[in-house]
């Protein structure tokens, strides 16, 4: 059996093959926070979105795993682990920046905040007063989480016109080499019309 996962096509196989395509073959799925460039320049803070991986296991192989988005074909080979995996996984997605990238939190603070459901920096800096009490100086870190996303996002207006500038600066010097094929191409076609001309005569 191939273990080449990442150039693998379902195309004409059907649901009774997998069971022989999948002996010794163990799928683990997991949620991957991917950067979002676009989205981070805008806002002036590391911006991430989820996608869904899963990492293909072969029994005995320790040398053959392989990770790789998860794709529909890898939902029809592995329909009933990739069912099961999404009825227990934990359903909520992380809107925002994760706090993992929020440099005032230490890893111990970063999990006592996870474990009361606060994910990202934007939730730590929305808890209600009803809720903040839950949190060892919960007041300080709110205002301390609003702080650091104001100055994100002032920061964010600076980060934009940079990007812009680089930009334009590296369109300009597209435009350089183009002039400059160009006049050397004319000059070229001049030298060719003037030999031309003088054999002529």
């Amino acid at each position: 059996m191939s273990n080449d996962f990442s150039a693998f096509s379902l195309e004409g196989v059907t649901g009774s093959n997998f069971d022989e395509m999948n002996k010794g073959v163990t799928p683990l799925f997991k949620i991957v926070p991917v950067a979002d460039p676009a989205r981070s320049e805008a806002e002036g803070h590391p911006c991430f979105s989820e996608t869904e991986e899963v990492m293909l296991l072969v029994a005995g192989d320790t040398f053959n795993v392989v990770n790789m988005p998860v794709t529909d074909e890898i939902r029809r080979r592995f329909s009933a682990e990739y069912a099961k995996w999404q009825a227990n996984r934990d359903a909520s997605q992380i809107s925002g920046t994760p706090l993992s990238e929020f440099p005032m939190l230490s890893a111990a603070q970063r999990m006592e905040l996870e474990a009361i459901n606060i994910r990202s920096v934007e939730g730590l800096a929305g808890v209600a007063d009803t809720n903040i009490s839950r949190i060892m100086d919960g007041r300080i870190w709110r205002e301390k989480a609003k702080a650091w996303l104001a100055a994100a996002k002032d920061g964010a207006v600076v980060t934009k016109f940079a990007a812009e500038n680089e930009r334009m600066r590296e369109d300009m010097e597209a435009m350089r080499k183009q002039v400059a094929e160009l006049s050397a191409q004319l000059a070229s076609k001049s030298d060719a019309d003037g030999k031309s001309q003088g054999r002529a005569r």
